[in-house]
C-alpha cells in the first residue's frame, strides 16, 4: 500500500507541473496580444541590375580556335540610371555533358569578346553582375555549343591510293568543311584499309569511342582528337582477350539500352561506362558455341529495344538476345502454321549462307537479311524485326527473281527505303531500285556513275532520319584520291521507285568503305 501512495503522489506532482507550464504559456500569449505596434520601420530600396534580352535570344554555335564570341548586353540599374557604379561582371560557362558542372570564366568585362578556347562541349553561359555596395548578384543565361572541326559531320573511312587506312570527314561545325586524313596515328601505328568505322554518340559513356576496323585488327581512337596508337588496340578492351585478330565486323548501340559488338565471329555486350567487353554470348541455350554472321539484326526506330538478332553460321539458324542480362543466345522454335522456319537447314539441304543484314526504318524498324543458297546461288530476302517485347518477329520471305533484279548476285551494298521498303543496291557503277515485295517483282536502273560504287549509307541518325536520304560513295582505282560522295533523296511512291540528287562532293576523298555520323 505504501508503494501505491508514493506512485499517486508522484503522478499528482507531474500533473501540477504540467498545468503550471500551460498557465505560463497562456500568460505569455496574453501579454503579446496586448503589445502595441509602434510602427517604427524603415524600408530602403535596393539597386537592381536588369539584363535585357539582347544577346540572349538564341543559343550560340561556335567553333574552337576558329570563332570569336561577341556579346554586348543591355544592362540597366534601377537606382543608377547612368550605370556609374563600380559593378563587377563575370561571364561563366558551365559544362553540361562531359564537363558537367565544371565552371569556366571566359570574361570579366561588361561586353564579351572571347576568342573561343573552351573544349568542345555543350555549355550554359551565364552573365553575372555584382553590385559591390550590397554584394547582390544578378544573372542571365544562354545556351552555348562549342564545336571543334571534328564535332559534327560524316566520317568517311577507307584507304588512300597507297592502301593505307585513314578517315576523311565532311564537317558541319558551322560552315561545311572537308577534312583530309583526320586520324592521328601515334607511336608507329599503321592501319590497313579501314573496312568499318563506328562512333559512340552517347554523351555519357567512356572516352575512346571511335572504332576503326581493318582486316588485321581494330583500334579505338579518341572521339575528340582522333588520336590512336598500338596501345588502343581493341583487344585491350576485353576482360579476357579472345583468340583471333580482333576484327570488328559490326557494332550497334540502341540509345543507352544496349551496346553489342561482333568480333572474330563472336558477339559480345559492351559496357557503356568503361567500354569494356565481357564474355561472348555466342552460345546456344544448350551451351554449344557458334559462329555469328558478320552483321546483326537490330532496331533503331522503336524506343527502348534491347533485342538483337544473330545468324548462327554453324547451325544455319536465327537466334536472339533480349532482357536486362544476357548469358546465351535464344534459338527460337517455329509455330505450326509459320510460312518459314528460323532454321534454314530445315528448308534448304545445306542451309543458307549469310550475305548482308540491312537495318531500316521501314515497318517500325525492320531488318532485311539477304541470304544465298550455296548449292545454286539463289538469293533470298528474310524480313525480320527485333521487337521491343523481347523477341524477333517474322515478316515476308521471298526469293530474288534474277531475271528481273539485274546483277543482284553481284550486289555488295544495300539500303532499304523508309516509306515503302524498296531495296536499293549497287553493282559496279550502277545503282538499282528493287521492289522485291511485289509480285511480279520490279527493278529499275536509278543511276549510272562514272566510277564504281564503294559504299552506301542510309541516313538513320541525323535530324533528317525520317526524310529518306542516303549517301553513295564512288572511286576510280585508276585515279588516286578520286573519291566522290553523293547525297540523294528518295522520291518513291507505291508504284514507282525514284531518287533525286541533292549534293555531289568531288573533293578527292579516300576510297570509302564505311560511313558513320558523328553528332557532337
Amino acid at each position: 500500500m505504501k508503494g501505491i501512495h508514493i506512485h499517486t503522489y508522484l503522478r499528482s506532482q507531474a500533473i501540477r507541473a504540467f498545468a503550471g507550464a500551460i498557465a505560463t504559456v497562456l500568460c505569455m500569449i496574453a501579454a503579446n496580444s496586448c503589445f502595441k505596434d509602434l510602427g517604427n520601420y524603415d524600408y530602403t530600396d535596393i539597386n537592381q541590375a536588369v539584363i535585357g534580352d539582347a544577346g540572349f535570344e538564341e543559343e550560340y554555335n561556335v567553333r574552337l580556335n576558329e570563332d570569336i564570341l561577341r556579346i554586348v548586353p543591355e544592362i540597366s540599374f534601377t537606382l543608377d540610371p547612368e550605370g556609374k557604379g563600380d559593378y563587377r561582371y563575370e561571364w561563366v560557362a558551365v559544362g553540361q555533358n562531359f564537363l558537367r558542372g565544371q565552371r569556366f570564366t571566359i570574361g570579366t568585362e561588361r561586353d564579351l569578346d572571347y576568342p573561343v578556347r573552351l573544349a568542345a562541349e555543350t555549355y550554359i553561359l551565364y552573365l553575372k553582375v555584382t553590385d559591390p555596395a550590397t554584394d547582390m548578384v544578378f544573372s542571365k543565361s544562354v545556351g552555348l555549343n562549342v564545336m571543334s572541326l571534328y564535332t559534327k559531320g560524316w566520317l568517311l573511312a577507307g584507304e588512300d591510293s597507297e592502301g593505307r587506312g585513314q578517315i576523311d570527314m565532311i564537317s558541319f561545325s558551322g560552315t561545311t568543311l572537308f577534312l583530309k586524313n583526320a586520324l592521328t596515328l601515334q607511336e608507329g601505328l599503321q592501319l590497313s584499309p579501314v573496312n568499318l568505322v563506328w562512333i559512340d554518340n552517347d554523351e555519357y559513356t567512356s572516352e575512346d569511342r571511335l572504332y576503326a576496323a581493318t582486316a588485321s585488327g581494330t583500334y579505338k581512337f579518341d572521339r575528340e582528337s582522333f588520336t590512336g596508337s598500338p596501345y588502343t588496340d581493341l583487344k585491350y578492351s576485353f576482360a579476357l582477350a579472345p583468340d583471333g585478330s580482333g576484327i570488328m565486323t559490326d557494332c550497334q548501340k540502341i540509345s543507352d539500352k544496349r551496346h553489342v559488338i561482333i568480333v572474330d565471329g563472336r558477339a559480345y555486350e559492351v559496357s557503356s561506362e568503361g567500354g569494356m567487353i565481357g564474355n561472348t554470348f555466342s552460345y546456344t541455350e544448350s551451351g554449344s558455341e557458334f559462329e555469328a554472321a558478320p552483321q546483326m539484326i537490330c532496331n533503331h526506330r522503336q524506343i527502348d529495344v534491347r533485342t538483337f538478332g544473330f545468324y548462327d553460321m554453324t547451325g544455319r539458324r536465327f537466334g536472339y538476345i533480349s532482357g536486362m542480362t544476357v548469358k546465351n543466345t535464344v534459338m527460337p522454335g517455329d509455330g505450326e502454321n509459320d510460312l518459314w522456319s528460323w532454321n534454314t537447314a530445315t528448308e534448304f539441304s545445306s542451309g543458307l549462307d549469310f550475305v548482308a543484314a540491312i537495318e531500316s526504318f521501314f515497318s517500325n524498324g525492320q531488318t532485311t537479311v539477304v541470304m544465298q543458297d550455296p548449292e545454286n546461288g539463289d538469293r533470298w530476302m528474310y524480313c525480320i524485326t527485333a521487337e521491343r517485347s523481347g523477341s524477333l518477329s517474322k515478316g515476308i520471305r521471298c526469293k530474288a527473281d534474277m531475271s528481273i533484279a539485274t546483277d543482284f548476285d553481284k550486289a555488295g551494298n544495300f539500303i532499304i527505303t523508309t516509306n515503302h521498303g524498296y531495296m536499293l543496291y549497287s553493282a559496279g557503277n550502277r545503282l538499282y531500285g528493287y521492289n522485291f515485295r511485289k509480285s511480279p517483282q520490279e527493278c529499275t536502273l536509278l543511276k549510272e556513275f562514272s566510277a564504281p560504287v564503294t559504299c552506301m549509307k542510309a541516313d538513320l541518325v541525323t535530324d533528317e532520319q525520317y526524310q529518306d536520304n542516303f549517301y553513295v560513295a564512288t572511286y576510280d582505282d585508276a585515279v588516286p584520291e578520286s573519291g566522290v560522295l553523293y547525297k540523294f533523296h528518295v522520291t518513291d511512291s507505291p508504284d514507282k521507285i525514284g531518287i533525286e540528287q541533292q549534293e555531289c562532293w568531288e573533293k578527292g576523298f579516300l576510297k570509302i568503305h564505311s560511313i558513320c555520323y558523328k553528332e557532337f
